[in-house]
Order: C-alpha cells, then sequence, then structure tokens
C-alpha cells in the first residue's frame, strides 16, 4: 500500500527538483511515493529519463496530455494519477520529508478519523537571492496538537491572530490531507479538487470546513524555497482572482492576494461572514510593516489605504497605522525566543531546500521518537 504521494509540479526545467528528489529517495522507506509532473513543455522529456535512470519504482514523472492550463488543473491532474492514500504537494525547488508517514502512522494510531495534517513551516532562501544576514526562523516545540475546527475556522476566514496571513495552513501545500477528504471536497464542490487561480488557498478553505479532524506537528517536516517574486511565479496564465465589492489587487503584498482567493471562494459558495474586516486590516498593516525597503514600504501603504477606503470608508483607516521600521545593519539576534529558534542562514553553507533539511533535520525533535510524544 502506498501511504504518501509527494507530488511536485514543475513547470520550469530545473536541476532542483531532481535533486530533492534524490534526497528524498535516500530513505528507505517503501511506504510512500514521488510524483513530478512536467508541465515544462520540454521536448526532450530530460525529467523523465533522469528518473528512468535511477530506476527507483518509488518515483514516477508524469507529462499530462493536453500540457498545463490552470495551476489548478494542473494539480488536479497530479490527484488522479497519485496513488497515495495522503496528498502532499511541495514546489519543484522545495523539500518534502518521507518521513511524513511516520506522523501519518503514528496520528491515526491514536486519531484515526484525522484526515488533514500540518507541521512547522520552514523557509530557505538561495544564497544568490538572500539579504545579509539573513535569519532563518524555524519552531523550536516538538508538540501535537488537535485544533478545534471553530478555532481553525475563526483563524482563516475572520483572520484572528493573523499577522500578514492568515494562522492557519492545514491544506495539500506542504502539509498531508487524506485522499478520502480530497474526494469529499470535489463531491461537495464543483465535481474537482483544485478550483481557484490560487490551488492552496482554495484548498485551505474547503478543508477547514470539510476535515473531520486536523493535526499539527510544531516540527518541520518539509522546506519552502523562498525565491524572488520573478522566480517564483510557478505558472503563468494570466488568470488573477477578482472579488466584487472587494477591491484589492492581488499584486500587493501577501494580505490583499490571500484576501481575495478566501473572498472568491466566499461569494461563489454564497458563504456570508461578518466581523472578520478589523482583522485583515490590521493584517493589511502588518504586510506593510514587512515591506524589505522604505520605497516598497510607501507603495504598498498608499495601494492598501486606497483600497480599504473604497471599501469601508475613510473610517476604517484608523485601524491602518503601518509604520516603517528601518533594518539596521547590525547582526539579527541568535538563539530562541517564542519558541522560534533564530539563527544565521548561511549556516553549514546548505545551497538548497534539500541541504537546509538535513541542518535543521539534525538540530531538531527526532520523527522516529513521535511516539513519545503521543504517549
Amino acid at each position: 500500500m502506498t501511504e504518501l504521494s509527494i507530488c511536485i509540479p514543475v513547470f520550469r526545467q530545473s536541476a532542483q527538483a531532481i535533486d530533492s528528489v534524490t534526497q528524498m529517495l535516500l530513505n528507505e522507506r517503501a511506504g510512500f511515493e514521488i510524483l513530478v509532473a512536467d508541465f515544462s513543455g520540454d521536448a526532450d522529456q530530460a525529467l523523465a529519463r533522469r528518473a528512468a535512470d535511477r530506476a527507483d519504482p518509488r518515483l514516477r514523472v508524469i507529462t499530462p496530455e493536453g500540457g498545463a492550463g490552470s495551476e489548478s488543473a494542473c494539480w488536479n491532474q497530479m490527484i488522479v494519477q497519485a496513488k497515495g492514500e495522503w496528498i502532499t504537494i511541495i514546489g519543484e525547488s522545495d523539500y518534502a520529508d518521507p518521513e511524513i508517514c511516520e506522523l501519518i502512522r503514528a496520528t491515526l494510531s491514536r486519531v484515526p478519523d484525522a484526515d488533514a495534517l500540518s507541521w512547522g513551516r520552514a523557509e530557505f532562501v538561495p544564497p544568490a537571492a538572500r539579504e545579509p544576514l539573513e535569519t532563518a526562523r524555524l519552531p523550536a516545540g516538538s508538540k501535537l496538537l488537535l485544533p478545534e475546527q471553530a478555532e481553525m475556522m475563526r483563524r482563516l476566514f475572520y483572520w484572528e491572530g493573523a499577522s500578514d496571513r492568515p494562522d492557519c495552513f492545514f491544506s495539500a501545500w506542504h502539509g498531508a490531507v487524506r485522499r478520502d477528504l480530497l474526494d469529499k471536497i470535489s463531491e461537495a464542490f464543483s465535481g474537482v479538487y483544485f478550483e481557484q487561480p490560487s490551488p492552496q488557498i482554495d484548498n485551505l478553505c474547503k478543508v477547514v470546513l470539510l476535515a473531520k479532524r486536523m493535526v499539527f506537528w510544531e516540527r518541520p517536516l518539509s522546506v519552502q524555497c523562498t525565491l524572488p517574486v520573478s522566480a517564483t511565479k510557478r505558472h503563468e496564465t494570466g488568470e488573477t482572482a477578482v472579488a466584487e465589492g472587494f477591491p484589492f489587487s492581488a499584486d500587493t503584498g501577501v494580505a490583499a492576494p490571500i484576501a481575495l482567493q478566501i473572498e472568491v471562494f466566499k461569494k461563489r459558495y454564497d458563504i456570508v461572514l461578518d466581523g472578520w474586516e478589523d482583522n485583515f486590516i490590521a493584517a493589511c498593516a502588518n504586510d506593510c510593516e514587512k515591506a524589505a525597503s522604505g520605497e516598497e514600504f510607501h507603495a504598498r501603504k498608499a495601494a492598501y489605504a486606497q483600497a480599504i477606503t473604497s471599501w469601508r470608508g475613510k473610517r476604517a483607516l484608523a485601524g491602518f497605522k503601518p509604520e516603517f521600521r528601518r533594518k539596521p545593519k547590525l547582526p539579527r539576534f541568535r538563539g530562541v525566543k517564542d519558541q522560534v529558534l533564530h539563527f544565521d542562514m548561511s549556516m553549514d553553507a546548505t545551497s538548497d531546500a534539500a541541504g537546509f533539511y538535513r541542518l535543521i533535520n539534525a538540530m531538531t525533535f527526532p520523527v522516529n521518537l513521535l511516539d513519545d510524544k503521543l504517549a
């Protein structure tokens, strides 16, 4: 039986995809597969040839017929091909630990109806793209938590406790979702697994609404490679979210495009919620304060202020007071604060997500001792 499918959609030819896959296949487990879908349009099928050279039955490279459509359409094609009881999706430059299978096993032994898993987020910026003195932030805890659906609803749809984005990450994107739940989502929403321009947010909304039991482990089990905006666009289709009566641009920061996707989802399925607006405006202010430069801060602040005024009127700006905080070119904080480990991202000179995961894997709670956390 295949417990887990690690799905990797590839939209541009990159050696990083196979390099990450090579590291994953060093794991001797037999209960997972890696499904790489080549949407790059490469006539030479370089990915397929490199996979064939490895001759590992746990690795499959597919080239779907018809090429790439929207990002959601590409993800839908992968789910149909995946054999796993659980599905996780990562980017072509990212890394996922096959030991997610151990989290699944240990969780189901105690929470049999669990159908959505999430874990601590680890982000990596490649050396060529990072700022000097870049700080890595790693969850230092290893508790396994069982959040209630009502709490996740508040975090996602009401932006409760949000920074520049909702504090809720239960989706197939750098998480794991049971196939039964994905099928339930397809039956309940338009007959497809994913349908919005941003399938990550689309899936997040649906998982939070329909999951029987969500489980969160603080310890990271995957690494998301963070690149400049020009490099992170996985797939261009010209498709953007537009929500009538919600005048925010998808090009404004982080909070706006997420909110747009949520609003499109709510309007499509006639979900009416009130009382989230002030929390979202506060998230917009937080988004501005995370700008890397003064120029970016002021441009983002002006765009948000204009959208908020058009949406809620000038009085709503009372809750929108972002402040620009110039980042001093001094050594940044290193150590543990609020259960987060801060350390120099250049430590061990790692150059990709797979190498960075090896580093943090040596620094964090061993996955094979997860049973002790559930005792």
